[in-house]
């Protein structure tokens, strides 16, 4: 049976890449926004590692019910006021998350060209 290239096992795994950077961006900026705030506690976006999971064990369905979760940090030192939010780790992590995001992005924009490609000159 032949698979269009919209269910592309890399189409798919970017996809699901470029929704965890997103959202580990926004938990950061969350994280960052109640820095002060007594007793929050930080969250954070565990993707890799399960998508490294999911891609040795699972098959194409699992990949695709993959989704992204933020996930609150209860076991990092928390301050006296309870917050357990490092400004520095937390812009670190954003400045990695957004080369992430950029690689994935371009890894995504070069599949789109290589398909363009294709079908430019298949119709010559």
């Amino acid at each position: 049976m032949t698979r269009g290239f919209i269910d592309d096992r890399v189409f798919t795994v970017l996809g699901k890449a470029l929704d965890a950077y997103a959202l580990r961006h926004r938990a950061a900026a969350a994280n960052i926004a109640n820095a002060n705030t007594p007793g929050y506690k930080r969250s954070y976006v565990p993707f890799e590692d399960e998508l490294v999971r999911v891609l040795e064990e699972g098959g194409e369905e699992e990949i695709a019910r993959l989704r992204p979760k933020a996930t609150r940090d209860l076991l990092t030192q928390a301050r006296e006021d309870g917050n357990n939010v490092d400004m520095e780790q937390e812009v670190a992590e954003m400045a990695k998350n957004q080369l992430r995001y950029q690689a994935a992005s371009a890894v995504l924009k070069t599949r789109f060209a290589m398909y363009r490609h294709v079908i430019s000159e298949g119709k010559r």
